[in-house]
């Protein structure tokens, strides 16, 4: 693979080590968890870091990023000719359009109002209705407003652009920006977009890539189409993109989403614009200083997350920049490369010492032990067992619920990677005693599901309560409930 930007070296940065080294700690230390971090200044790679097993290729669930990459396609459509970003919507989709009378409104809707988030629906129709078919719930829900006025966040109208343009290329949304563009920059031949239940394209949500192939779409964007002296994106249609098309501050309650919206790009402070996805899925460029952002992370669950990171990345960097004494930067370069190589997914924090005695009692005291579940419960978990390993540093939690029995290997302040359970997704476990009659297990699942799940285990013999709570939004339903077991007498 090409590799095609210009790396920093120990004598030039661009950006003072101990700033970008600042910003990574933080978030660490607010234990937000972070699996990629990439910083380009004036066309050269300054920084990367990458939270073992994540690596600069690895692929990952890309979330709403992947509607700035159907937003690049309708462009790219446009200036071929082939559609107008005034066209009714409805006259692309007659076969999905509801019987009887259309409403007014939905006559009414352009594709310019879907890529500007002012559709005529004020939610995402399909996450409403419930349905499989999600194209043809953005044609039968009842609208509620006149398009082109209000913004309102409504994945199924980028669903919808993303189909549109698989119905007027014929290929795969993905294939035909591969085909455009994508090919040019090297993108990742395994990257793919994940279907909806009708198996058609997520256009809203599905796309898995790698944070370096974001960094070289961004990179695209930020230069106007223009690729080393190829013009592979309108020029036109990229400024359009970026530029305020829709106020959505009254939508929000976190200061950068509020910033307004393009053409599925959102505006930031700073006056920057960026992809993004849920959980930390961003590509942020400040103009003003020529930095582009990368960052993967997994913010699932933690409330002002993705806001985190954005505060981090302002205060401890870009707001220094103007005033920091380059000449006098205490960082080595070999100390910054040393950080972050060094860097792996976050670990659950302990409360309990590990040379206590309670450490070591509560270990030896539950293991091996079985334990039958009390009565029905919504987990359907019938009976578990816990194992310790012989150097207290490892175990398993071994389960029957009604999908089958399993075994979960987990680390004791580390992680231990597997697949899990029936799913057959990557994760990684780790487990915590916090107090001396509580022992969890947390578990992140790194696959194109991307998500959490915790196992809190309650103590107090002869009985154990469990907690399981999943943080993902349309899988492992049964894992998210409490319940109580009591020890089964040998």
């Amino acid at each position: 693979m090409t590799d095609f930007f210009t790396h920093s070296t120990n004598e030039d940065t661009d950006i003072p080590k101990k700033l970008i080294m600042n910003f990574q700690k933080r978030l660490e230390k607010a234990h937000l968890p972070m699996h990629s971090i990439m910083i380009m200044r004036h066309d050269k790679l300054i920084y990367e870091s990458h939270y073992a097993p994540y690596t600069r290729d690895s692929l990952h669930r890309m979330f709403s990023v992947t509607k700035s990459f159907v937003s690049l396609g309708i462009g790219l459509l446009a200036d071929e000719g082939k559609l107008s970003l005034d066209d009714k919507i409805i006259d692309y989709f007659p076969d999905k359009l509801p019987q009887g009378e259309i409403h007014p409104f939905l006559k009414m809707m352009t594709i310019r109002d879907m890529l500007q988030m002012k559709s005529c629906h004020r939610f995402t129709t399909y996450k409403a209705s419930g349905c499989n078919d999600w194209l043809g719930s953005f044609f039968t829900t009842t609208p509620t407003h006149v398009p082109g006025t209000n913004f309102a966040y409504d994945t199924s109208a980028t669903h919808t652009l993303g189909i549109l343009i698989e119905r007027l290329t014929g290929m795969n949304f993905l294939d035909y920006l591969r085909h455009k563009f994508l090919d040019e920059l090297e993108f990742s031949k395994d990257a793919y977009v994940l279907k909806d239940p009708s198996g058609l394209s997520m256009g809203g949500s599905g796309l898995n890539c790698s944070p370096y192939d974001l960094l070289k779409v961004m990179y695209l964007v930020v230069k106007k189409g223009n690729w080393f002296g190829k013009q592979l994106l309108p020029e036109w249609y990229i400024k359009e993109a970026t530029s305020f098309h829709s106020d959505n501050w009254a939508k929000s309650d976190v200061i950068e989403e509020m910033q307004g919206y393009g053409y599925q790009f959102w505006l930031t402070t700073h006056n920057g614009f960026a992809m993004y996805g849920m959980g930390g899925q961003l590509s942020v460029y400040i103009p003003k200083y020529d930095i582009i952002l990368i960052t993967t992370a997994d913010a699932q669950g933690r409330k002002g997350g993705v806001q985190l990171i954005y505060d981090s990345f302002y205060d401890e960097l870009i707001d220094r920049l103007d005033s920091y004494d380059y000449a006098k930067d205490p960082v080595s370069y070999d100390e910054l490369m040393a950080y972050a190589s060094s860097r792996k997914l976050e670990v659950m924090p302990k409360f309990t010492d590990r040379s206590s005695n309670c450490y070591n009692d509560i270990l030896d005291k539950i293991n091996g032990r079985k334990y039958e579940a009390i009565g029905d419960n919504v987990c359907t978990v019938k009976n578990f067992s816990i194992e310790i390993s012989d150097d207290k540093e490892s175990g398993i939690f071994h389960y029957s619920n009604s999908f089958g029995d399993f075994s979960l290997p987990f680390g004791l302040g580390k992680n231990i990677i597997s697949k899990f359970a029936n799913y057959n997704l990557r994760i990684a476990a780790c487990a915590s005693l916090r107090t001396c009659d509580l022992l969890d297990i947390k578990i992140q699942v790194i696959d194109e599901v991307l998500g959490n799940l915790y196992f809190a285990l309650n103590f107090k013999d002869p009985f154990i309560t469990v907690m399981m709570r999943k943080i993902e939004e349309h899988t492992f339903n049964e894992y998210d409930g409490v319940f109580s077991a009591k020890i089964i007498e040998e």
